[in-house]
């Protein structure tokens, strides 16, 4: 009977545990302090050098990234051609125009080497 007490104690608490870590908040990239302020072409060429070191330094770590509009879509835009960021809304098109300075906030989720950008989400834009 004690070892079946035990047993149920055990599996309860690794279940509750278990709960804790699927199920933990979501991060607040915005309300995050940045670890990095960088350049947008200066953080491509850190990646086209050397993947796996700035993967390391920037992978799921909250940046600011400043760099020229030159693409913009309905929830997403892009940097100097080299970094691709995704909102979580929709981003107003009537406010920016192809070719201005922009200054973007949002965790670096990695890089794609066949495109070769830089991927960003849960991105703000610095006013």
């Amino acid at each position: 009977m004690k070892k079946l007490l035990i047993a149920i104690l055990v599996i309860a608490l690794a279940g509750f545990i278990g709960y804790k870590y699927i199920y933990q908040s979501h991060r607040d990239i915005q309300s995050e302090e940045a670890n990095f302020t960088v350049n947008a072409t200066d953080i491509a060429i850190e990646f086209s050098k050397n993947q796996d070191i700035s993967s390391e330094k920037y992978l799921n770590k909250t940046i600011i990234v400043e760099g020229e509009l030159t693409e913009i879509e309905e929830n997403s835009i892009m940097l100097n051609e080299v970094v691709y960021s995704s909102f979580d809304t929709n981003v107003d098109q009537s406010k920016y125009t192809l070719g201005m300075p922009l200054k973007i906030k949002g965790r670096c989720i990695g890089y794609d080497e066949l495109l070769e950008v830089i991927k960003l989400d849960q991105t703000s834009i610095l006013e």
